[in-house]
C-alpha cells in the first residue's frame, strides 16, 4: 500500500486497544451475556494503554449520549461500559507510539482479562438486529482516523477506516477532481458500504466499492496488523469485499479513484399514486430495451408523503442522475414525461461534489438523521412487479397515514449493471446475486421514541411490505447485506452458492475463531 508513515500511525491507538484482544484467555461467545468491570475501573485500567490524543468516555462523561448514538436509536442499541476514540496521532512519548509499545508490551490483555466484546464504528448507521447483542463492552470509534489522500499516480488514493464519505468526496475533489466509488449517503462511511460491497452512484462504470479496494490494513481480532491484497494475505483480501464485518476492523484503504466529471445533471419527477403501475412498465421497459448498453443513468425512486401534491396518499418520485450528454437519459425523460407527472424538474451542471447534496442524499438530509429507529425491510429484484408494488404502496400508505410514521419512505434503486457485471463472482465475496438482482428497494421506516407499541406496529408492517414486494419463492429471495434486517438466512444475504459460504466460514474460523467480529450480520 502506498501509505505514508503519518498514515500508517492512523492505527496505533486502535492497535493498543485490540492488540490486548489476544486468545490466551477464555471468551464468551459475543452474543451471550458477559460480565465486566465498572466503567469507572474500565477507564482507570484503559487510559494509560493508549494515547494523548485518543479519548475514553463512560456513561458519566460528557459527551456520552452523543458518541453512543445511532442513526437507529433507540431500536439499535448497543450496549457498552465505555467508549474509546481513537487518535491517528502518535503519542507525546518522543520516539514511540501506541503499536511500537504494545508490540513490545505483549503482556498487556485488557479485553480478554474483563472478558468485553467490542464493536469498532464510524458513520453508525448500520441497523441489523444482531448489534443489539453487544452487552457490557466497548465501543471503538475511528471517527478521529479521517484523512484522505490522493496518490502522486492520479489513479489511487489512501482513504482512513473512519472517514465519512462527504469527507473523502470533498478532500478527493479538492485533490485534482478526483472520486472513488463510495456508498450512497454523505453521512456513511467510506469502508462500512464497502465491506458489504457498496452500490453507488458509479456502478455502472466502475463497479461496485469493493471491486475498487486494492489494498487494506487490517487489525485482526488477535490484535495483530496485516495488510490484504492481490498478492497479500489473498484469502483475507477476498473475504473482506463482500463480507468485510466479520473478519477484522480497516484502519487504512488504498482505493481506485477516477476524474470527477462536473456537468452532472438531475431530472425529478412527481407523480401521483394511480400511476404507479404505469410508472414500474415503463421503468421495466427501458431496463429492458438498455440491458446490454453501456451508459446507463442512475435511476432512484421514492414512495413518500407530500401533502402539497396530495393530502391523502403517499407520492411516487423517480430521480435520473447522469453525467455529461447522455442520449440514454433523454429517452429516459420522454418516457416519464408521458406519463403526466405533477412535478417535472431539470437540474443541469451539478458539480460532483454536490451531487449527493442536491440529490438529497447530503448531510442534512432526512436520510441522514439520527436517533429515529431507522428500520429497513429489503428486496433484491430482476424486474419489478407492478402489482407487487401496488400491494406494498397500500400497506406503506396505511402505515404513514399515522403520523407516527409519516416522515418514512420507501427507496426504489437501480444504480447500473455494466460495472458490476464486468467483475467476475470469483473476485471477492460479494453476492453473486449482488450482481444479478440489480433492482433495489426497502421501506425506510422512521419513528421518534422508544414505545414498544410503535415498535411492533413498525416491525409489522414492515414484514408486510417485505413480503408483498418479495418473491413468492423464497429460495429466491436475496438482500443486499448492508440493508438487510438481521432476521435473513445466511444464503439470502451472502448468497446461496454452497462452496461460498464454506469458504466464507472456514476463513471466519481461521482468522476470528473466537467470533470477536460476531456483530453484523455475522457469518457464524
Amino acid at each position: 500500500m502506498k501509505t505514508t508513515n503519518l498514515l500508517r500511525l492512523a492505527a496505533t491507538s486502535l492497535v493498543s486497544l485490540a492488540a490486548t484482544l489476544r486468545y490466551d484467555l477464555p471468551f464468551v461467545q459475543p452474543r451471550n451475556r458477559i460480565e465486566c468491570p465498572s466503567a469507572e475501573t474500565i477507564l482507570k485500567e484503559l487510559k494509560p494503554l493508549l494515547s494523548a490524543q485518543a479519548e475514553i468516555l463512560i456513561p458519566s462523561s460528557p459527551g456520552w449520549n452523543k458518541s453512543s448514538l445511532r442513526a437507529s436509536s433507540p431500536r439499535i442499541q448497543p450496549q457498552f461500559q465505555a467508549v474509546v476514540e481513537v487518535a491517528s496521532t502518535k503519542d507525546n512519548t518522543p520516539g514511540r507510539t501506541d503499536r511500537d509499545w504494545l508490540m513490545r508490551q505483549t503482556q498487556i490483555r485488557y479485553a480478554n482479562r474483563i472478558g468485553a466484546p467490542f464493536l469498532a464504528v464510524s458513520g453508525t448507521h448500520g441497523w441489523p438486529l444482531s448489534l443489539n447483542t453487544l452487552k457490557g463492552g466497548i465501543q471503538i470509534s475511528l471517527r478521529k482516523m479521517n484523512d484522505s489522500k490522493v496518490h502522486p499516480d492520479g489513479k489511487t488514493a489512501t482513504v482512513q477506516g473512519g472517514t465519512l464519505q462527504y469527507e473523502a468526496t470533498k478532500s478527493l475533489y479538492s485533490q485534482g477532481k478526483k472520486m472513488a466509488v463510495t456508498g450512497l449517503c454523505e453521512c456513511v462511511s467510506v469502508a462500512g458500504p464497502l465491506l458489504g460491497g457498496g452500490h453507488s452512484m458509479l456502478q455502472e462504470n466502475h463497479g461496485f466499492a469493493a471491486d475498487n479496494l486494492i489494498s487494506a490494513e487490517l487489525v485482526l481480532a488477535n490484535g495483530s496488523v496485516v495488510l490484504v491484497s492481490s498478492s497479500e494475505n489473498t484469502d483475507l483480501f477476498w473475504a473482506i469485499r463482500g463480507a468485510g464485518h466479520n473478519f477484522g476492523i480497516v484502519t487504512s484503504m488504498e482505493l481506485k479513484v477516477y476524474d470527477a466529471q462536473d456537468n452532472w445533471t438531475m431530472l425529478t419527477f412527481v407523480f401521483t399514486h394511480d400511476k404507479l403501475e404505469s410508472y414500474f412498465s415503463t421503468w421495466n421497459q427501458l431496463e429492458s430495451e438498455y440491458e446490454n448498453v453501456v451508459g446507463l443513468p442512475v435511476v432512484n425512486g421514492l414512495f413518500a408523503r407530500n401533502p402539497d401534491v396530495d393530502t391523502a396518499n403517499p407520492v411516487v418520485i423517480l430521480q435520473v442522475f447522469f453525467p455529461g450528454t447522455n442520449p440514454i437519459a433523454g429517452v429516459y425523460k420522454q418516457r416519464f414525461l408521458a406519463l403526466g407527472p405533477v412535478v417535472n424538474v431539470t437540474t443541469p451542471d451539478i458539480e460532483y461534489v454536490d451531487l449527493y447534496t442536491v440529490g438529497g442524499l447530503g448531510m442534512s438530509s432526512p436520510v441522514c438523521r439520527e436517533d429515529n429507529n431507522l428500520a429497513g425491510f429489503p428486496n433484491s429484484h430482476a424486474k419489478w412487479d407492478p402489482d407487487a408494488m401496488r400491494a406494498g404502496f397500500n400497506i406503506f400508505s396505511e402505515l404513514t397515514a399515522d403520523p407516527t410514521f409519516n416522515t418514512s419512505a420507501w427507496i426504489l434503486e437501480s444504480y447500473g449493471r455494466h460495472g458490476v457485471t464486468a467483475v467476475a463472482p470469483s473476485e471477492n465475496a460479494v453476492a453473486p446475486e449482488e450482481r444479478q438482482f440489480h433492482l433495489l428497494n426497502s421501506p425506510l421506516l422512521w419513528w421518534v421514541g422508544n414505545d414498544e407499541g410503535d415498535r411492533k406496529k413498525a416491525v409489522e408492517y414492515g414484514r408486510r411490505m417485505q413480503k408483498a414486494v418479495g418473491p413468492k419463492d423464497r429460495a429466491l429471495f436475496h438482500a443486499y447485506v448492508n440493508y438487510a434486517v438481521g432476521t435473513e438466512a445466511l444464503p439470502e444475504i451472502y448468497g446461496r452458492d454452497s462452496s461460498r459460504l464454506a469458504r466464507l466460514e472456514r476463513l471466519k474460523k481461521t482468522y476470528d475463531p473466537l467470533n470477536r467480529f460476531g456483530f453484523y450480520n455475522p457469518i457464524v
